[in-house]
């Protein structure tokens, strides 16, 4: 036995289990593998991405295109109130934030919450400025989501609508390989 060596096992039935394992090897790497799990899987794995899809889109989509749209027109809104501030960063990698935004003109009427979620990048302690848009006076936003954060907040939902439905695809695949096996 050479120092430092492992040894897998003692005589010929160590050499008969390597010699079998290389064989399994090899036939392996020639046959096709077949996916695994049942269609049914696949099918609840390609509808579940395909609700994680709609729910991104419905939830964030409609404001990110609304700031691009108005972007650079925001201006200070000393008539609203940023309250209940806070972003969480999860992993180092995904911050959701969160504000309300209150009328002090209006104090009966309910708060707006306005949310969003960046990658790569943290809330940092950003003041809390309401701003409302000077061509759509009904738009109003937190200047660091509308102004500040816009492209990354931009790029990170590109890039997790495109992760997800590359999930979807490959969910779609494998269920249609399955269920033609």
């Amino acid at each position: 036995m050479a120092f430092g060596k492992r040894q897998s096992g003692v005589g010929a039935t160590a050499q008969a289990l390597n010699v079998d394992i290389a064989a399994a090897q090899s036939q392996a790497v020639t046959e096709t593998a077949q996916p695994t799990g049942s269609p049914i899987r696949w099918l609840i794995v390609m509808v579940a991405c395909g609700a994680m899809l709609y729910g991104l889109f419905v939830s964030y989509g409609p404001e990110i295109l609304r700031d691009h749209r108005l972007a650079g027109t925001w201006q200070p809104a000393y008539d609203l109130e940023a309250m209940d501030g806070k972003c969480e960063r999860t992993n180092f990698v995904i911050t959701f934030c969160s504000a309300k935004i209150k009328s002090v003109a209006r104090p009966d009427q309910a708060p707006t919450t306005h949310k969003f979620f960046m990658l790569f990048s943290g809330g940092g302690g950003e003041a809390l400025v309401p701003v409302r848009s000077t061509t759509d006076r009904a738009a109003v936003s937190i200047f660091y989501t509308a102004e500040t954060k816009l492209w990354n907040r931009t790029l990170s939902f590109i890039f997790s609508a495109g992760i997800i439905a590359l999930f979807g695809f490959g969910a779609l695949l494998v269920f249609w390989r399955a269920v033609n096996s």
